[in-house]
């Protein structure tokens, strides 16, 4: 009876959560996973992450911390990005447009031993008008590999930095726009 009530919370908690549920694994650093209305890459401990986490400890995100994660982001994204840097105008407004956008997530731990996920989101959902303007879409399958490193773009390539352990976000970075 105690595993039937059990199994019924888990249950419960679970569908109360983004469901994320993995789609393949293009190397054996990456995983990439989908959830309702996106798509987005878990990198292990040992990818490479060119200027990431210098002299932070490092792990591998299970399924739960990017649950976690995303969660988090939701929560709280809105008033992080209340200063809407480098969004507005031909440039997507982040809070706004999170479903549009690809995401890859790296995990490290801080100073103060908190799990930290690293997040890049790249813009996945390009109109004809934003072709006309120039934007160039990537439709290579090398975001699913390895980092992704754009220095303008305006808000359809930025980062964030998801605190599990405290639920909250830091270090939100928008390109510029040029």
């Amino acid at each position: 009876m105690k595993t039937v009530h059990l199994m019924i919370l888990i249950g419960l908690y679970s569908s109360c959560k983004a469901s994320l549920k993995i789609v393949e694994q293009p190397t054996r650093y990456s995983t990439v996973v989908e959830g309702e209305s996106f798509q987005g890459v878990i990198f292990s401990e040992d990818t490479e992450c060119t200027y990431c986490f210098q002299g932070e400890k490092r792990f591998s995100p299970t399924l739960y911390n990017v649950q976690e994660a995303e969660e988090v982001l939701k929560d709280n994204l809105r008033q992080e990005n209340a200063e809407k840097v480098n969004q507005g105008k031909n440039c997507p407004v982040i809070h706004k447009n999170l479903n549009n956008y690809r995401r890859q997530y790296f995990g490290y731990i801080n100073q103060k031993g908190d799990s930290i996920i690293y997040t890049i989101f790249e813009w996945s959902r390009y109109s004809i008008s934003d072709r006309i303007r120039g934007a160039i879409e990537d439709n290579s399958e090398d975001w699913k590999k390895e980092m992704v490193l754009d220095l303008d773009g305006c808000s359809r390539y930025w980062t964030i930095n998801i605190d599990i352990t405290e639920e909250k976000l830091f270090n939100l970075r928008v390109n510029g726009v040029g």
